[in-house]
């Protein structure tokens, strides 16, 4: 049985109250994705055109604050 064919299978039992949070969570997911993308995209920009380095603690703690909010 090929993946697709799997995952077929799992979607026709799944609720469909079920599949609606899935998908949105799925959202919520790539959201949370491409915010993070674009901050390691300013970073590896920052990174590259200037001198100034930052903690570990520095460029995390607004990512987490950002996250948990």
């Amino acid at each position: 049985m090929s993946e697709r064919q799997q995952a077929e299978m799992l979607l026709d039992n799944i609720p469909e109250q079920s599949l609606h949070i899935v998908i949105a969570l799925m959202r919520e997911l790539t959201e949370y994705e491409d915010y993070i993308e674009c901050a390691l995209d300013e970073a590896d920009y920052l990174a590259e055109h200037t001198t100034e380095r930052m903690t570990h603690e520095e460029v995390f703690s607004d990512l987490r604050r950002s996250v948990n909010a």
